[in-house]
């Protein structure tokens, strides 16, 4: 799921809009400098861990704080790979736009004109509302069956996700409302259309392309190839400040992400990613437009808008388009500029959605308006 769920406490952090304005050259050390700090701020906030890597004219810069594993006290490994959570959506929604751009889909048709009886209402629900939220979807993620990420351990098939959110209440459909079932009926229509299984397609289309050799999307395997931070998750009514609190997760069954938000990669194959999809490699410059065209969200003016499968950061120089994750043992951030030309991405090995979770994802917001913006964030004052 992305961090644009309703449980987050990330939206009482305000932001002051301006317009768009590139870093100076000669601000590089300073920035960096600066977001070390947020990083520090990031793990002094609860964070076991943390990873930040930069890519853009200026080469690759990549920083660590904190630990991998609370035990061990070993570094976080600076190619660590990590659950990106609902990053999977920018990527899917990919996808789905290349079948649009080859005719194969259409925005506007109803997702029960290829899956027919999956969802009451899927006959006024359309392709472009289920990349955009505005679906009227119930998030099956919201029912009690994933409450406890302990108990993750058996598959899911995406009908029996989407089952599971028809038992639940729904939103108002033509409002955003974020859904990750939306994603998994997305992942079901690529399927459908292309005739294959959609890591394929993904694999395909978006990884290979991109160069993101690193990147995968399992389907039921438990653990996570390659370096990696351990994941940890703070149980439901825990203290984060009581010492051994966070309990480890890097091992599930990530069949309840799917489409959603099940892909693993790395911060190098995150930044490789948007690069691609800004720099117009994978879709075309009019749906890209179509992308980054969103809707507002409850979050604003934090991460003010969502449009097909990306979201906005509101920073102190203007908007930045990528998208959060947050999945049980991970937390994602990932934006870049509008050309694609200057990426940043954070990793954080763990997931709270607790009250006292609020300085820790300001300082992660930090960290970005200070690359992107080469100052501190400034909320507002009231």
């Amino acid at each position: 799921m992305s961090l644009l769920t309703g449980r987050r406490v990330a939206a009482t952090i305000l932001i002051a809009a301006g317009l768009l304005s590139p870093l100076p050259a000669n601000a590089q050390a300073k920035e960096h400098a600066g977001v070390r700090q947020a990083l520090d701020a990031m793990v002094a906030a609860g964070a076991p861990g943390v990873l930040a890597r930069i890519d853009d004219g200026h080469g690759t810069w990549i920083a660590t704080s904190g630990v991998a594993d609370l035990e061990t006290r070993a570094p976080v490994p600076r190619e660590a790979r990590f659950r990106i959570a609902s990053l999977t959506k920018s990527m899917v929604a990919a996808v789905v736009l290349q079948l649009v751009r080859e005719g194969r889909v259409s925005l506007e048709e109803k997702i029960a004109t290829r899956l027919p009886g999956l969802v009451e209402g899927g006959d006024r629900i359309t392709v472009r509302q289920l990349l955009n939220h505005t679906g009227g979807l119930a998030d099956y993620a919201q029912a009690p069956e994933f409450a406890d990420p302990a108990r993750l351990t058996k598959t899911y098939t995406p009908r029996r996700l989407v089952a599971e959110a028809e038992r639940l209440p729904r939103p108002q459909r033509g409002r955003f409302s974020y859904s990750n079932t939306g994603y998994i009926l997305l992942g079901l229509l690529v399927e459908k259309v292309t005739g294959h299984d959609l890591g394929a397609e993904l694999e395909r289309r978006i990884f290979r392309p991109a160069r993101m050799t690193r990147t995968y999307l399992p389907l039921t395997r438990p653990g996570i190839r390659g370096p990696h931070a351990t994941g940890y998750y703070l149980p439901k009514g825990a203290d984060p400040g009581v010492p051994g609190s966070l309990k480890p997760v890097t091992r599930l069954n990530p069949s309840f992400a799917w489409a959603a938000y099940g892909v693993v990669s790395d911060a190098r194959d995150v930044n490789r990613f948007y690069q691609a999809l800004f720099g117009g490699r994978l879709v075309t410059r009019e749906l890209l437009a179509q992308m980054r065209t969103g809707v507002g969200t409850p979050q604003a003016p934090v991460f003010p808008r969502y449009g097909l499968g990306l979201e906005s950061a509101g920073l102190t120089c203007g908007e930045m388009w990528g998208a959060t994750g947050a999945i049980p043992g991970y937390q994602t951030f990932a934006f870049a500029d509008a050309t694609g030309k200057r990426r940043m991405t954070l990793s954080v090995n763990v997931h709270r959605s607790d009250p006292k979770v609020a300085p820790m994802l300001l300082a992660g917001v930090d960290a970005l308006n200070r690359y992107f913006c080469g100052e501190p964030y400034k909320p507002p004052t009231k």
